[in-house]
């Protein structure tokens, strides 16, 4: 999860809603979608609406875009999977930026490390 002060029904719906999503998202045959990882998903308070966070090779905007476009067919795929769920959220498609946070801080320490090394 992204945040605190979350329930266990939002935990639970936001890791099924994550999980689903990847599925339909794998199975889009848009080539604008390629390359789209789903990292997470975080549900609102009320379960009415989900942020599902991506990684993408590509063009970060473009592809988040597109996903966004056609969020209403995901959700409607993910109602027809989902039968038992009682309501199917409204999905918003946002860029993970903690990857490359992460990236960066190693690159960090790398560069620290090798000036120790050099000294």
């Amino acid at each position: 999860m992204k945040s605190g002060g979350t329930n266990h029904r939002q935990e639970r719906m936001a890791r099924q809603i994550a999980r689903d999503v990847s599925v339909i998202v794998d199975s889009l045959s848009d080539p604008r979608v390629h390359g789209v990882t789903v990292v997470d998903a975080e549900m609102s308070r009320d379960l009415r609406y989900a942020t599902v966070f991506v990684t993408v090779d590509g063009n970060d905007e473009q592809v988040v875009k597109t996903l966004n476009g056609c969020s209403g067919y995901i959700r409607h795929v993910l109602a027809e999977e989902n039968s038992e769920m009682r309501g199917v959220p409204q999905l918003k498609f946002v860029m993970d930026k903690t990857q490359g946070y992460y990236e960066r801080i190693e690159q960090v320490i790398k560069g620290i490390h090798n000036e120790s090394d050099n000294d």
